[in-house]
């Protein structure tokens, strides 16, 4: 910061003032010791001795406090100057000093004058220090939310929370001054899991068992507003139940020696904590820093706003609204990666194609209403038959597809012959209607019927047609 261009001239200024007032007060004491007309002192009234010996012990005490106490000494001089001018008209003997007197004002007031004119340049000093470390806080806040937008794009191709967190995370140790690890935490209902974390071990993190209540800021009684936590171990020692600290003294979690915390909020409630760590020393942050990690828990809530939209936006892209399956266009991506990791490390899978029988009939009778019950059942009843890696997906108003990754032919269909018997199991109901709902399917096996996605899907969808012609011949 530059100083006022003046301010290195002030304490020459008053280091010469000083010897000048020193010198001139001797030379005062001098001159009424020395000069003929003090020679008949012993002449002289007690009041006027007094008063000359007085002026004279004033004059080295003011010059004295000029040195020690600035303004004390300042008032004193043009107090005993004033002085002398009054006591001067009262009795005229003391005029014999006038001049010599009236010139100590000189210093008293120019001391007088510096004192003020230092206070309003470091009064200036200071609102300039103000007004230089908001700009400061103006151009981090400016940074992290820069930091935090230029995350967007990444949500839009990515749906991962986690990796979202972590970047977040990141970004915040690398802009927050003396921040040197971290974690974020997130509240699942009241229990609070490590969901990203720099400079510790994420899984052992996840390995804690941490509580709402277990949270720094909820120990403060601070929930709204970010906190600085300094000496971690003591403060977990105090505040967490023996097992807890003790585990996370275990998986060396109380390396920081000072932590700045801030929670932040999603459909108004508390959803997570962000903590940033310094390990070395115990007065790390201040209260500029809680300003930091406010705006930044701001900038957290407004990027995971955006992640939910984005969520909310990639999941109807991916999810057929009715049944809740897979959509075409995502199953069309499922299948090419399937089909790209089967082709690079030699695997098999198996697809079938499925089309619904009699729905046109249930949506004449019934109406489309129950024809869309009728979907959702069939729907329902497969997906209970799947194991967690199968897919399936709805690719037309009747027509369904379930992938079968790494069964074979054989096994893929002996799995369909299940699906089956479950529908006969459980037919489905609606007012007098009673149908076990039955459909054609047709399956394929990579790479045995076919190496290419196109013809697997071609050969597929013909022995779909032929087993849906070979049914309605068999009724």
């Amino acid at each position: 910061m530059h100083e006022h261009k003046f301010m290195s001239i002030v304490p020459r200024a008053k280091r010469i003032i000083l010897f000048g007032a020193a010198i001139y007060a001797f030379a005062v004491i001098l001159f009424m010791i020395v000069l003929n007309q003090f020679l008949d002192f012993n002449d002289l009234s007690i009041f006027a001795k007094t008063m000359y010996l007085t002026i004279s012990l004033l004059l080295i005490l003011s010059v004295v406090l000029l040195y020690v106490k600035q303004m004390y000494g300042a008032i004193l001089s043009i107090t005993l100057v004033a002085s002398y001018n009054v006591l001067s008209l009262i009795f005229p003997s003391v005029k014999a000093l006038d001049i010599q007197m009236n010139l100590f004002f000189v210093p008293g007031a120019a001391m007088i004058f510096f004192y003020f004119f230092e206070k309003a340049i470091q009064s200036e000093k200071v609102d300039y220090q103000i007004l230089m470390n908001r700009y400061a806080q103006l151009e981090l806040n400016s940074k992290i939310s820069k930091s935090i937008s230029e995350i967007t794009p990444k949500m839009l191709i990515n749906d991962n929370l986690d990796e979202l967190l972590q970047t977040i995370l990141e970004k915040a140790i690398e802009l927050i001054p003396k921040a040197q690890s971290g974690s974020i935490l997130i509240r699942n209902e009241n229990r609070m899991e490590f969901r990203a974390a720099v400079g510790y071990d994420l899984h052992t993190l996840q390995k804690i068992d941490l509580k709402f209540e277990d949270m720094y800021q909820y120990k403060l009684g601070v929930l709204d507003e970010p906190a600085v936590i300094r000496d971690i171990k003591t403060f977990n020692e105090k505040n967490l139940k023996a097992e807890t600290s003790e585990a996370m003294k275990e998986n060396e979690v109380l390396t920081a020696k000072a932590v700045l915390t801030c929670s932040f909020i999603l459909h108004e409630t508390i959803y997570g904590f962000i903590n940033l760590d310094n390990l070395e020393d115990f007065e790390a942050f201040n209260e500029q820093d809680k300003q930091y990690i406010k705006h930044l828990a701001s900038q957290i809530e407004i990027a995971l706003n955006n992640q939910l939209l984005v969520e909310e936006i990639y999941t109807l892209s991916k999810t057929d609204t009715l049944t809740g399956v897979n959509s075409r266009k995502h199953h069309e991506r499922l299948l090419f990666n399937l089909y790209k990791e089967c082709r690079e490390n030699k695997k098999e899978f198996s697809i079938a194609v499925i089309d619904v029988n009699y729905l046109k009939q249930i949506n004449d009778n019934y109406g489309h209403m129950v024809g869309d019950d009728y979907l959702i059942y069939f729907t329902k009843i497969i997906r209970d038959n799947l194991k967690d890696n199968e897919i399936l997906s709805r690719t037309g108003g009747d027509e369904f597809v379930i992938i079968f990754p790494e069964l074979d032919l054989h096994m893929s269909l002996e799995r369909i012959e299940k699906i089956r018997k479950s529908f006969t199991d459980n037919p489905f109901i609606y007012e007098d209607l009673n149908h076990v709902i039955d459909f054609g399917c047709g399956v394929a096996c990579y790479p045995k019927d076919d190496d290419e996605l196109m013809g697997l899907m071609r050969i597929a969808d013909k022995r779909m047609y032929d087993d849906k012609r070979e049914r309605k011949l068999s009724k």
